[in-house]
């Protein structure tokens, strides 16, 4: 085992041979793979832990006898991730059909949603999936816990109309706890990552208890939203892009315009060389250097593949 992987990942390697069913080993090996360092040395780390998954996958889709509690997976798309969660009627669906259209199921009574459905935001010139589960309580189901591990980022949403929020947010606090689920932001482990929600800002009384939250959770940031009047949304938006610590790259041909359509995503603090392998990797392997566009002052400077990128360079490449 490389000696440089995370303590999130051994963590989990641990629970994999603690493991006692098929579905507890699939929660542990996605957790694996989505912590494990991403360098040539894990090369075949990773596709050991990618072949396990497959055939565990397999395993609970196809297996015969006795009929398994339903499995839920969701597959990722576009440019991340990103997993809403929290206490029961705390307005997680509203907020996804605000977002993205899906056509979520509403209601004014708790536990509405009783399985994860995906939607897409658009959000400058991406899409980003947004995952609503069904509520954080003491019988929710382990593929519940399985997303909010697997996710790039989560987003915990909090109800600003409840009088008891305080104990809500207590309550759900304590449930991760129990599933190994951190909340706090981990410089080596992106998708720990999280973000405070408080929807129903539109409420009267919405003020005073997010001044009351915002106390109790001293210096996390808690962004105020409000699904029904949309008030907020934008910086949720804007929030969730920088949450997901990604950069927008675009790309031009010698003597074309950019293509300011189709942006290549990619991790913040990747470079010129990884643009080009995302693109393709011949263009990698022949790259000898790009030319830079950008709002910072570059205006088709030369750089070499090494170059750290920014969001909305535009780069030309040349082999």
């Amino acid at each position: 085992m490389p000696a440089n992987v995370s303590p999130e990942y051994k963590k989990a390697e641990e629970r994999f041979r603690e493991a006692a069913t098929p579905e507890e080993k699939l929660v542990c090996l996605e957790e694996m793979l989505s912590t494990i360092p991403k360098h040539k040395g894990t090369e075949k780390m990773q596709a050991d832990i990618k072949s396990r998954i497959s055939k565990l996958r397999k395993t609970l889709t196809s297996s015969k006898g006795p009929k398994r509690a339903d499995w839920l997976h969701v597959e990722k798309q576009g440019a991340g991730q990103v997993a809403l969660f929290g206490a029961p009627n705390a307005g997680k669906s509203a907020l996804v059909r605000t977002l993205t259209g899906l056509p979520t199921e509403v209601a004014a009574y708790p536990f509405t949603t009783t399985r994860p459905a995906a939607g897409m935001l658009a959000f400058g010139g991406i899409q980003i999936q947004l995952v609503d589960t069904p509520p954080i309580a003491p019988d929710s189901p382990a593929w519940v816990f399985h997303i909010l591990r697997t996710a790039d980022l989560l987003v915990w949403v909090i109800d600003l109309a409840d009088d008891d929020l305080l104990q809500r947010v207590e309550d759900v606090a304590g449930l991760l706890a129990e599933a190994h689920i951190t909340t706090e932001p981990s410089e080596r482990v992106r998708h720990r990552g999280t973000l405070r929600v408080g929807n129903k800002c539109d409420d009267p009384q919405s003020a005073d208890r997010l001044a009351i939250l915002q106390e109790m959770l001293g210096a996390v940031e808690v962004i105020p939203v409000s699904a029904e009047t949309g008030a907020g949304l934008d910086r949720l938006g804007q929030a969730v892009f920088d949450g997901l610590g990604i950069v927008r790259v675009y790309t031009k041909k010698p003597g074309k315009p950019p293509d300011l359509k189709d942006p290549v995503v990619l991790p913040r603090g990747s470079t010129v060389l990884d643009a080009a392998f995302h693109l393709h990797k011949d263009l990698a392997a022949g790259l000898q250097y790009a030319r830079l566009w950008n709002d910072s002052g570059c205006d088709g400077q030369r750089v070499e593949r090494g170059h750290i990128v920014q969001d909305r360079d535009v780069v030309e490449f040349h082999a």
